[in-house]
């Protein structure tokens, strides 16, 4: 209340202010805390917070991207510019260049460094290398890889006689900088501030390799020549490196690639293919697949393929000839689509790029000049396990058939990377789950247990034999044989043990299988308990000291942290913040004891909050929509009930803002499948987002979100099951008005809006964008996003049929809500764009003709060049202030809109065109 009143609704007109609280990244020591914010006017800013109060929070506008050096001494951020400022830039066709922030932490200083597109620190953070952008690159261009854990940074191929770009060293504790021309990638090394650079010049003049040591300023050529130099990786924790240097051949297309590797940055090693036996003849070095190093140095694993041989020359005469020929003939332009593809040709083209990529995974031992062939098929993946003596190897091809309908599975090896050996361990598995940390364990669930091999021995154990309670996700309802398992959390120290998970708790089971033990006691409280990964290198869990789980109350919604302490003496579990709001994003300080993590809930923005490893007196470390305080706000409930099926549910309900006890009122209800773990997630206003909560409750309606659980070849059904006693309960606890609800969805939650509006008549209103509406006619199409035909995602997939349509066409029809259009009473509005590649866009004009058949009451918007989801601002705002007045007007009473009541026909459309070209730029629907 202010003064007596009640606070205002916030209104469109304050959208634009309210943030949205971006990743978080702590110092190593501890001390500061950078993390970005993103305003729903698009504009961005990095804020950087003093953890010990030393000084202000710094703010850098439209900073991302931040770096924390590994002495805490500097952070380095990219800096962007605005979105009007990009759309400026791309209408001039000008490129679109970023900037670096540099502030020194001790100081406060920011030093600013005009067109940098990537950046990365040495060890230890002295120096900062900084690559500027290549010439006359366009405004389009991708970013620079971010750097992989062991620093390898590459930037992207942009052809094989591409120029580099300058690349500028910076010694952060003089400022004196070291600049080079014409590189084209660059990684550090981890053991030395060594910094090692691929030269690529106009015409190859100068080409090769180098390493700087920045703090001696020495510069080494490691090797020069006219060739194209890719793919630099040095050995982790070493001074070892690797490189390829291309190797062209008058007579095959694309260049082949020689192998330079250098130990200790002093002996060099070559494997020329075409000078030494080794790989198979007709294939070449690639340069698409990263070289990697074995840990000992022994081994560098690199890719071959095919080297396709050049066409020979004709003659003159049969060149004439040919011309002659074809010079007026149109060609044809065709795409032979055969039953027996097992990927259909859509699939085929949007995956082009991967598959000319493919390749053999090969060694080669510089010391001995060994060459061992590991890879047997292109279409097979090959892993290597820790040591890299051994590597996992999945093979798909014998279940190519059966994977066009169905869940993937594969055969499972175990390659021996010294002799190009394999061993098969399994036939048709679909859950294989990695290795040991001491690369002695390959990991399989099968059959509900999860499975070990011994490498060494070749026995096989049930390790988890000894646990009595499901390891098979049983809330998973598609119809699948085989339940997917909850996971593990990981392999401890050296492979003694794997930690695995059953629905609420955690187990240590032995790899042969002779023990498990039950770390957790979750299952009473049906608390979920599930380990925190705060080291993201790590590659086990030290069960030597103190790890933090994450819990989570299956039906309390509840959140917060544990810590979990094993002794000989057995293991203490300590519950350190349990809150009825949601707990996420929890980190540690690197060097430090300083632990950072989000609470939020709908009615309170998420904030950064820090604390010691008991998480106790947490100090807030963050501010965001301090002027939500100004502004009327609603509240969440989570809601009990039961399903048709007599089956616990729960759902989301959202109070308006100013509720007052004992009036009724409107309510939205909003689907999808499990939604009711939203219950404390905190939701921006915006007039961009076309489902937003906090609009709706600003506006004075109850939002409501109930779980949706499924039948087998019942989608629709199930829904109505689901859906209907959920509303029912909200409406016998005297919250709303039973003649003024409504119900949205999009995707997958639009068809089962659709389906509920035509099966029942609880709805005053409907809003579906982009449905599902014909489960026949849909069942033969493909999903153009990825090209894969939607046959096996019906029966297996999210629309759970189970069978082909020809088997059950009944459960397809029964299911489809165009077969259910006579019995619409809801004015239904539905969306899509005409590029939709996830649902095919005429599901919409098949409701369309049918409804306007049957003179049922429905508008359908079709925005122009969109896929599934809108990306255009224009489109987003048009469409959501199109939800808000049907809303509106079906739900509140406000008038309908002349868009609702008559439509617009095409020569309205063009000419409200017209006008916005000569006035307002963005068509925006006026709203109330």
């Amino acid at each position: 209340m202010l003064n007596g009143q009640q606070k205002p609704a916030v209104t469109p007109a304050a959208f634009g202010k309210w943030e949205t609280l971006g990743t978080g990244d702590l110092s190593p020591d501890g001390k500061w805390l950078a993390y970005s914010i993103r305003r729903v006017n698009t504009d961005e800013e990095l804020r950087i917070a003093s953890l010990t109060g030393a000084r202000k929070d710094i703010v850098a506008a439209f900073g991302r991207g931040p770096k924390f050096s590994d002495d805490s001494r500097f952070l380095a951020y990219s800096i962007g510019v605005s979105e009007a400022e990009q759309d400026k830039l791309k209408k001039a066709k000008k490129p679109v260049e970023d900037k670096l922030g540099i502030l020194n932490l001790a100081t406060g200083e920011t030093v600013t460094i005009e067109k940098i597109s990537a950046f990365v620190f040495s060890k230890g953070g002295r120096f900062l290398a900084m690559r500027k952008y290549p010439p006359e690159h366009p405004s389009t261009a991708p970013a620079p890889t971010p750097p992989s854990p062991r620093g390898r940074v590459e930037t992207p191929d942009a052809g094989a006689d591409a120029p580099g770009a300058t690349l500028v060293v910076r010694d952060l504790e003089t400022g004196a900088d070291a600049t080079f021309g014409n590189v084209s990638s660059y990684a550090w090394s981890e053991a030395a501030p060594f910094l090692a650079m691929t030269i690529s010049a106009e015409g190859k003049t100068g080409n090769g390799v180098q390493v700087f040591n920045p703090a001696s300023s020495q510069l080494r050529v490691l090797d020069s020549g006219a060739a194209i130099y890719k793919g630099l990786a040095w050995r982790k924790d070493s001074d070892d490196l690797a490189v390829l240097k291309s190797k062209s051949d008058e007579k095959f297309e694309d260049d082949t690639h020689i192998l330079l590797a250098w130990k200790a940055l002093e002996h060099k090693y070559t494997f020329d293919p075409a000078a030494t036996a080794g790989i198979p003849a007709g294939q070449r070095i690639v340069a698409f697949r990263p070289l990697s190093w074995s840990d000992d140095g022994s081994a560098i694993f690199f890719g071959i393929a095919e080297w396709e041989a050049k066409p020979e020359k004709p003659s003159k005469e049969a060149e004439k000839d040919k011309k002659s020929d074809t010079a007026d003939e149109e060609q044809a332009e065709v795409d032979v689509w055969h039953t027996r593809d097992p990927h259909a040709i859509p699939e085929q083209k949007l995956r082009a790029d991967r598959d000319r990529e493919r390749n053999l995974l090969a060694a080669w031992r510089p010391e001995s000049g060994a060459v061992v062939m590991l890879g047997a098929d292109l279409k097979e993946g090959i892993t290597l396990v820790k040591g890299q003596k051994h590597a996992i190897v999945l093979d798909a091809l014998p279940y190519e058939k059966q994977d066009m309908f169905g869940r993937r599975v594969e055969d499972l090896y175990v390659l021996d990377t010294l002799t190009g050996k394999r061993v098969k361990i399994e036939s048709g598995l679909e859950y294989e789950m990695g290795s040991s940390p001491d690369g002695r364990y390959v990991l399989y669930f099968r059959g509900d247990h999860y499975w070990t091999y011994d490498i060494q021995t070749g026995a096989r154990a049930d390790i988890s034999k000894g646990v009595p309670t499901a390891l098979w996700n049983h809330d998973y309802d598609h119809p699948v044989k085989q339940k997917p398992p909850y996971g593990i959390a990981g392999w401890s120290k050296a492979g003694r043990s794997v930690l695995i998970y059953d629905e609420y708790d955690i187990w240590e089971a032995l790899p042969d299988g002779s023990k498990a033990t039950k770390l957790t006691n979750g299952a009473p409280e049906q608390i979920r308990h599930r380990y925190v990964k705060l080291d993201p290198k790590e590659e086990f869990v030290d069960l030597d000291k103190p790890i933090y789980l994450n819990l989570y109350g299956q039906w309390t919604k509840r959140t917060g942290y544990a810590r979990l302490t094993k002794t000989a003496a057995g293991q203490t579990v300590d519950r350190l913040l349990w809150m009825d709001k949601s707990a996420s994003r929890l980190a540690k300080a690197k060097d430090a004891a300083v632990f950072a993590y989000v609470v939020e809930d709908f009615n309170e923005s998420p904030n950064y909050f820090t604390a010691a490893g008991d998480l106790k007196d947490p100090h807030q470390a963050s501010d965001t929509n301090p002027f939500q305080k100004e502004y009327a706000w609603g509240h969440s409930e989570l809601i009990d009930y039961k399903n048709e099926r007599g089956e616990r549910s729960q759902a989301a309900l959202f109070y308006p803002a100013n509720y007052e006890a004992g009036r009724k009122y409107p309510m939205i209800v909003y689907i999808y499948e499990i939604v009711s773990n939203v219950v404390h997630r905190y939701n921006v206003p915006s007039d961009r987002a076309p489902y937003s909560p906090a609009v709706f409750t600003s506006k004075g309606y109850f939002v409501y979100e109930p779980d949706i659980t499924y039948r087998p070849r019942d989608p629709g059904v199930s829904a109505v099951q689901s859906v209907v006693p959920a509303v029912k309960k909200i409406i016998d606890m005297g919250l709303v008005d039973a003649k003024r609800i409504g119900i949205v969805g999009h995707s997958w939650g639009a068809y089962q809006t659709c389906f509920l509006a035509t099966n029942t008549n609880i709805f005053a209103a409907a809003v579906a964008g982009a449905p599902l509406t014909d489960l026949v006619s849909m069942y033969g199409s493909v999903y153009w996003n990825n090209g894969i035909p939607e046959t096996g995602h019906y029966e297996t997939g999210q629309e759970r049929m189970e069978v082909p349509l020809w088997d059950d066409p009944q459960a397809y029809i029964r299911n489809s809500p165009v077969f259910s259009l006579p019995k619409l009473t809801a004015p239904l509005l539905v969306a899509f764009g005409d590029k939709d590649g996830a649902v095919d866009w005429h599901q919409g004009i098949e409701m369309y003709n049918m409804a306007r058949r049957l003179s049922k009451e429905m508008v359908l918007l079709v925005y122009a060049g969109e896929n599934h989801s809108l990306a255009k601002k224009a489109n987003q705002m048009d469409y959501h202030n199109r939800i808000v007045d049907w809303f509106d007007h079906y739900l509140a009473g406000a008038p309908a809109k002349d868009w609702m009541v008559k439509g617009q026909t095409y020569l309205e459309r063009e000419k409200e065109l017209k006008r916005l070209k000569k006035g307002t730029t963005t068509p925006v629907v006026a709203t109330n």
